[in-house]
């Protein structure tokens, strides 16, 4: 049989209370390990119903903690149960706890006593201490006055790579002194290290709080640290006080000295036990990955959830490293796999569907599921904490968890580089299976359809087209809507998503939605908030004339087309507004109007305005037009020239056009404004004055030659 490996243990408390470390430097304040806390690591369990075996012994006491090994006592003869056995624990506190949560509790419909294995004193010989017991007080003598606050973590995450960053988890505890990570002969890290802090209740207070906390979900285990000697001795000293503690009640003599011969505390294998070794299942194999968690759920409230499905080996949930909060995502473990595939059936799956919404060639448009919560998606709520649906898959190793993480980022690297924004072609479709849905009118549902189709093929004919970041399509508005209610409608989703989001309603957006734009929009937030301005850039409503030709809204001559953008200053709150606004019905009080009463067809356009939800969808831009509107407002926003600068460059440009023949230095042009005569001017006309007489005195010459 192969040797069986230590288990790791993951409560509050796990570690062991004497660990050897890396070198020999004397060191310790080790915790004190008695002979009888050594016996009391196991239970003696009494009154077993006949059909209950080793295994069962080790599936009921596991639930709750970890254990190393159970027996069921059987007859020599027989091989019968005699409705006793024993476990033994990796620790004392599990133990003292398994106690006190067990006893009197029921196996097999049979009530079970359970008390701890206590040495046992043999007729006719005297009560002596043992030669393990006094070799064990010796070693913590010796450690006791060799206290050094020198601490052992175990069970390091592999993020902490340097000693750096070993050091940043205990310096809030006091100077750090020394900080060691032993490492293979190839360079890999072993998963253990040793800090050396200054002042003893500094160390002590670091074990308080840091020993089975998680770290990157992974709970190390702190405990004072001892040089390898005096680890060695202490551990042979343990097994031969080991050998000897048996466990016993006073009752029950004659089975005890049955029992003795078979049970041993070591740490070495025994025929007829359940050992827990590497041929058990890996817990990997049995945990389920679960995102969309409350915040307000804990631990406890996790595990009471999945127990409806079966046994539950235990049930974390996953806490920010930085922020000590729940991150919303957390991991469940069953005892087998029946019960965890048990779990994933019923689990509720979000399919993406496809419609066929061009008829001519057949192509297709991928529709999302909705931004809200379905409540059909789990009608027996058996999957549903607080409102929020579970998301549950199976859970995967370290190394694949690594290799999907960096195939995602590689795909949103590739999405990204998308320069045309494609992937916003979806946001703004409903879902036919979301409660949304339902309530649309067939009218509106061919609307959406007919516009997917319409942006598609615009976008796949015209390669200059592109989705704008920030700029909202709005159709089907009421027509009594004006420019300056949709840009109050436009502030108001904003805020309404907010508050969706804190109360379930909605889920938020996620960190990739936050940062897309990147630079871009972390400027033009910065700029908006400089400059005091609302998260609105703009809103307008277009308007048309009687003949249909499109007319300025201050006019008040023409009535709304029903349609109308909006422009955010940021892509976070134009995402939001767009999620908030799409399918929503508008609330508003139709205007005053005698004509309507006495008008059917306005009186019908007032009663479809009523039932209208908005269409709201990322605007299709042109990039030749985007980028001439850019140059117009870079030209608006440049500071005028002075008015005397101007009168100059205009001289200068109308000497040009009537072409002098002498070129004058740029000098010559005054800098002064118009009233002001400069000397040079004055110099610069006597002398052209000068060149004009002498060249008509040359004329008049040749004249009278």
């Amino acid at each position: 049989m192969a040797p069986r490996r230590k288990r790791q243990r993951l409560s509050l408390d796990g570690a062991e209370a004497v660990t050897a470390t890396a070198d020999a430097e004397p060191s310790s304040n080790a915790a004190k390990v008695t002979p009888k806390e050594v016996a009391r690591r196991q239970l003696f369990v009494r009154g077993l119903a006949p059909n209950v075996t080793s295994e069962d012994l080790t599936e009921y006491f596991s639930e709750s903690y970890p254990i190393k090994n159970a027996l069921v006592v059987l007859d020599k003869e027989t091989r019968e149960s005699k409705s006793y056995g024993f476990v033994t624990f990796a620790d004392v506190e599990d133990a003292q706890r398994a106690k006190e949560e067990l006893n009197n509790t029921e196996i097999k419909g049979k009530k079970i006593k359970v008390d701890f294995a206590e040495a046992r004193q043999r007729e006719g010989e005297e009560k002596r201490p043992r030669a393990g017991d006094r070799a064990k007080a010796e070693r913590e003598q010796q450690i006791k006055e060799a206290q050094t606050p020198k601490l052992i973590i175990r069970n390091l995450p592999w993020t902490i790579k340097t000693q750096e960053d070993l050091q940043k988890l205990f310096r809030s505890y006091g100077k750090v002194n020394f900080v060691n990570l032993p490492k293979k002969p190839n360079g890999e890290l072993r998963g253990f290290g040793f800090v050396s802090l200054r002042g003893k209740k500094n160390a002590e207070r670091a074990i308080q709080e840091l020993n089975g906390k998680e770290i990157d979900e992974r709970p190390i285990a702190v405990d004072w640290a001892v040089d390898r000697d005096t680890w060695q001795s202490l551990q042979k000293t343990e097994q031969e006080g080991d050998d000897e503690a048996k466990a016993g009640a006073e009752d029950e003599d004659k089975d005890m000295d049955d029992a003795e011969s078979s049970v041993d505390i070591s740490e070495d294998d025994e025929e007829g036990g359940i050992q827990l070794d590497d041929n058990r299942p890996k817990r990997e194999e049995y945990t389920l990955f679960v995102r969309n968690v409350p915040f307000t759920v804990d631990d406890e409230r996790l595990k009471e959830h999945f127990q409806q499905f079966g046994g539950i080996r235990f049930a974390r949930v996953v806490v920010d490293r930085e922020t000590e909060r729940p991150k919303g995502t957390g991991f469940v473990s069953f005892f087998t796999e029946e019960d965890m595939i048990n779990c994933l059936k019923g689990v509720p799956r979000v399919k993406l569907q496809k419609k066929n919404l061009d008829k001519k060639d057949g192509s297709t448009i991928t529709v999302t599921h909705s931004v809200l919560e379905d409540e059909d998606a789990d009608p027996t709520g058996k999957y549903t904490i607080d409102g929020r649906i579970l998301q549950i898959s199976r859970a995967v190793d370290k190394n694949e968890a690594t290799r999907l993480t960096a195939e995602g980022a590689a795909s949103r690297f590739n999405r990204d580089k998308d320069k045309r924004r494609l992937y916003l072609l979806s946001e703004g479709t409903i879902s036919s299976n979301s409660p949304l849905y339902q309530k649309l009118s067939p009218s509106e549902i061919k609307m959406r359809e007919e516009s997917a189709t319409m942006r598609r093929k615009q976008i796949q004919e015209n390669p200059s087209l592109h989705l704008s970041l920030t700029r909202l399509s709005v159709r089907n508005i009421p027509r009594s809507i004006t420019s300056k209610d949709l840009k109050q409608l436009a502030r108001s989703a904003v805020v309404g998503f907010a508050a969706d989001v804190k109360e379930g309603k909605r889920q938020k957006l996620n960190k990739e939605e936050v940062i897309r734009g990147g630079q871009e929009m972390l400027v033009a937030e910065k700029m908006r908030k400089k400059k005091g301005k609302g998260i609105v850039k703009q809103a307008k409503v277009v308007y048309e004339t009687p003949a249909g030709s499109k007319v300025s809204e201050d006019t008040g001559a023409g009535r709304s087309r029903g349609y109308g953008f909006i422009e955010y200053y940021t892509h976070r709150n134009a995402l939001m507004g767009l999620r908030w606004l799409n399918g929503h019905a508008v609330d508003y009080k139709i205007k005053n109007d005698p004509s309507i009463k006495n008008n059917k067809k306005k009186a019908q356009e007032a009663l479809e305005d009523k039932r209208k939800r908005l269409i709201v969808e990322f605007a299709i831009e042109n990039a030749n037009v985007v980028n001439r509107r850019s140059d117009r407002e870079e030209k608006a926003r440049e500071p005028p020239k002075p008015k005397g600068e101007a009168d100059n460059v205009d001289d200068v440009e109308q000497g040009a056009t009537k072409g002098r023949k002498r070129k004058r230095d740029s000098s010559a042009v005054g800098k002064t404004g118009r009233g002001k005569p400069d000397a040079k001017d004055g110099k610069l006309a006597q002398r052209t004055r000068i060149i004009a007489k002498k060249r008509q005195a040359r004329k008049a010459k040749r004249a009278g030659k």
